[in-house]
């Protein structure tokens, strides 16, 4: 269900946005990850199984129980919903695979972490990008956390370490268990104080090519509130709004700047 505000922000950043072909962009870092990276076809048989497996997700009707220690959904209320609904409206898109896929490949990202494994389309995204040596993803309900686990063993992927806990309790064992940080990827709990709190642990691993990414920044004002908070931090240089997720770089060569980007 969209409100107001969802009307009301995308057409705010519709005004703003940019093209996709990287007219007017100044930087050429920039330039060539909008012309020559971020709107590369990806193709091979690990993308058909994906969305093999998506369309397996999306014609399942069973219903599933599902402890939600975030937000909540938008399109359901309840702790009983059917897999095909939470395929439908609370996972990862294939146009959004994409971006994350060319985002990891184009940073060269080996170890990669993600905050919100649902059914686990995106990190299958995540973990089949080029230079990906490993990815943690972390999710708090036990039943997608298993249905995820049995899809991953279902494609053979083998280079994701899934952990069924709280993001509260997981994340600093994640953190410590990491030898770098090159991604992040936050989708889960999409309300203010905890987006913050999980950007601000995560910081200090983030080094010069890690890039973190934020799920849903536009989904209301508290999630607007901490996408502008997460800008404005004196680390980030560079911040690309694209409009359903934000994606923010640590680079210090470039000069600060926040555009919105269309995708």
């Amino acid at each position: 269900m969209f409100t107001i505000h969802n009307i009301s922000s995308y057409l705010r950043w519709q005004f703003h946005a940019r093209d996709r072909q990287g007219h007017s962009v100044h930087s050429p870092f920039l330039y060539s990850l909008i012309t020559n990276q971020l709107h590369q076809p990806i193709k091979g048989d690990w993308v058909t199984g994906i969305e093999r497996y998506r369309h397996q997700l999306l014609t399942d009707k069973h219903s599933i129980d599902v402890t939600d220690f975030g937000s909540g959904s938008r399109f359901g209320t309840g702790n009983t919903r059917r897999v095909c609904n939470i395929a439908r409206h609370s996972s990862t898109s294939p146009r959004d695979g994409r971006l994350l896929t060319n985002l990891a490949s184009a940073m060269q990202c080996r170890n990669i972490l993600e905050l919100g494994t649902n059914l686990g389309l995106g990190t299958l995204y995540l973990a089949n990008s080029e230079h990906c040596k490993r990815v943690v993803t972390i999710e708090g309900c036990p039943t997608l956390s298993q249905m995820a686990k049995t899809g991953f063993n279902q494609l053979g992927v083998s280079n994701i370490t899934i952990i069924n806990e709280r993001f509260e309790t997981a994340l600093p064992k994640a953190l410590a268990d990491m030898p770098s940080l090159d991604m992040l990827f936050i989708d889960g709990n999409h309300s203010y104080q905890p987006t913050i709190d999980y950007f601000t642990q995560c910081l200090p691993l983030a080094h010069n090519d890690s890039v973190f990414i934020i799920d849903d920044i536009h989904k209301d004002t508290e999630m607007e509130r901490a996408w502008h908070e997460i800008t404005e931090n004196e680390r980030v240089t560079l911040s690309l709004d694209f409009y359903t997720m934000g994606v923010v770089f640590f680079r210090s060569q470039l000069s600060r700047q926040t555009i919105c980007l269309r995708y």
